[in-house]
C-alpha cells in the first residue's frame, strides 16, 4: 500500500490563514489579545464556548468582536439569540480601525517615585498585554458604530426564536421547538456550496455563527438538559464538516441551580475551546484587593483541544485577567505588585510599573 496521500489544495478563504503551531487554517475572533492567549486564533470548524459573567456584559462585548471581525472579511453570519432583537445587536457592531502604537510616556518622575523606584527608572513599563507580532485580525473601536450601511451588503442570517407558523423543520426530537428551528437555520445556511468543505469547486467562504446567551431562562423547561446537550452535539457536526466558526455563549452560572449537577462539564466537553469571564462588579473583596484595581475580571481556560493536531497549544501563561478600556476590551498576565515599605515603616505600597509576572503553565496564584 502506498504511503502517499495526495496533497488538498489549501484555502483561500480571506481572513484566514494558516497557524504556525498547527498548520490548521485558523481565523481571527475579532480580538487580537484573546486569538493570542489560544494560538493566533481557532481554527475553521471549531466550537468556540464562552461561560458568561454574571450580567453577560463582557461575553457579548466578544461576540461584537466576533461578527465585526466577520464584516471586515466579507464572511457570511448567521446569529441567534432569544434575549433580544438580532437587529440591535448589529447595530452596535464596533468600527475596524488601525492600532495606533502606545505614546511614549514622560520620563519626568516625581521626587516620591524616585525615591521608592529610582534603580528602575531608566527600564521600559511593563507591557503585559496578550498580542502578538502577526496578527490576523483587526483592531475596533468600541465607541463607534459600523453604520447600517455597511451591513446591508452583507450575508446576515438572524434568527430570534421559532415562528409561531408551522415551518419546515429538519430535526425533531426536542421538547423545546426553539433548538430545532435553530438547527435548521443554522443547517440550511451551511449547506450551501459556498461553505462546502469536501469540494474544491467553486470559491469558498467562511460562515461565522454567533449564538448569545443559548441557555437562558427563556430556554427553560422540562427536558432542558437533554435537549441542550443533543442540540450540541448535532451543532458540532454541522460546523465540523463545513467551512465554519461558531461562538457560544452561555450562563454556567444558572446551570448550578438545575438538577443535573454535571450539565457544565457535560456542555464543556461538547466545546473545542472553552473559557470563562468572572467579573469583579458586585464582588467586594475582589473589588477591595489591591492586585485587581487595574482589572475588571479574570479569563480562566476551561478546555484546548488538540484540534487535528497531536498536542494541544500550550499559552504561556493561565493567569489572565481582562480589562475594558475606553475604546477597546484587553486581556492581559495577571500581574502581582511588590510590596514596597517606606523608610520610616509605613503601610507597604504597590508600584504597578515593579510588577512581575506570574509563573506560567498551569499554575495559579494564591491570594
Amino acid at each position: 500500500m502506498s504511503g502517499f496521500v495526495k496533497r488538498r489544495r489549501g484555502l483561500n478563504i480571506k481572513g484566514s490563514r494558516l497557524s504556525l503551531h498547527s498548520g490548521q487554517p485558523v481565523v481571527s475572533s475579532g480580538n487580537p489579545s484573546l486569538d493570542h492567549v489560544f494560538g493566533g486564533g481557532f481554527p475553521i470548524g471549531s466550537i468556540i464556548g464562552i461561560e458568561e459573567d454574571k450580567y453577560g456584559n463582557y461575553s457579548k462585548i466578544l461576540a461584537k468582536y466576533f461578527l465585526a471581525e466577520g464584516i471586515v472579511n466579507n464572511h457570511a453570519l448567521v446569529l441567534g439569540t432569544l434575549e433580544e432583537d438580532p437587529s440591535q445587536l448589529l447595530q452596535k457592531l464596533p468600527k475596524a480601525v488601525e492600532e495606533k502604537p502606545n505614546a511614549t510616556k514622560s520620563s519626568t518622575q516625581t521626587p516620591e517615585d524616585m525615591r521608592i523606584a529610582f534603580r528602575y527608572n531608566q527600564l521600559a513599563p511593563v507591557d503585559s498585554e496578550q498580542k502578538s507580532s502577526t496578527t490576523l485580525g483587526h483592531y475596533f473601536d468600541l465607541t463607534k458604530a459600523m453604520g447600517s450601511t455597511v451591513l446591508e451588503s452583507q450575508d446576515i442570517t438572524q434568527w430570534h426564536g421559532a415562528n409561531s407558523e408551522k415551518e419546515e423543520l429538519n430535526f425533531t426530537g426536542f421538547r423545546n421547538p426553539h433548538y430545532a428551528s435553530l438547527l435548521t437555520c443554522i443547517h440550511q445556511k451551511a449547506s450551501e456550496q459556498l461553505f462546502n468543505s469536501s469540494t474544491d469547486e467553486g470559491s469558498k467562504n467562511l460562515l461565522r455563527i454567533c449564538l448569545n446567551s443559548i441557555g437562558s431562562p427563556v430556554w427553560y423547561d422540562e427536558t432542558f438538559s437533554q435537549d441542550l446537550l443533543r442540540f450540541l452535539g448535532i451543532l458540532k457536526a454541522i460546523v465540523r464538516n463545513t467551512l465554519s466558526v461558531c461562538l457560544i455563549s452561555m450562563p454556567y452560572h444558572l446551570f448550578h441551580h438545575l438538577d443535573d449537577s454535571s450539565l457544565c462539564k457535560k456542555v464543556t466537553n461538547l466545546f473545542d475551546y472553552s473559557f470563562g469571564l468572572e467579573a469583579f462588579s458586585g464582588k467586594n473583596e475582589e473589588q477591595a484587593n489591591p492586585v485587581f484595581k487595574e482589572y475588571h475580571g479574570l479569563l480562566t481556560i476551561s478546555k484546548m483541544s488538540p484540534f487535528n493536531t497531536l498536542a494541544t497549544f500550550t499559552p504561556e501563561t493561565r493567569d489572565l485577567a481582562f480589562k475594558l478600556k475606553r475604546s477597546k476590551f484587553v486581556i492581559e498576565k495577571l500581574h502581582l505588585p511588590p510590596d514596597i515599605a517606606d523608610d520610616d515603616g509605613r503601610t507597604p505600597k504597590s508600584v504597578p510599573t515593579m510588577s512581575c509576572s506570574a509563573g506560567g503553565g498551569n499554575n495559579k496564584l494564591d491570594f
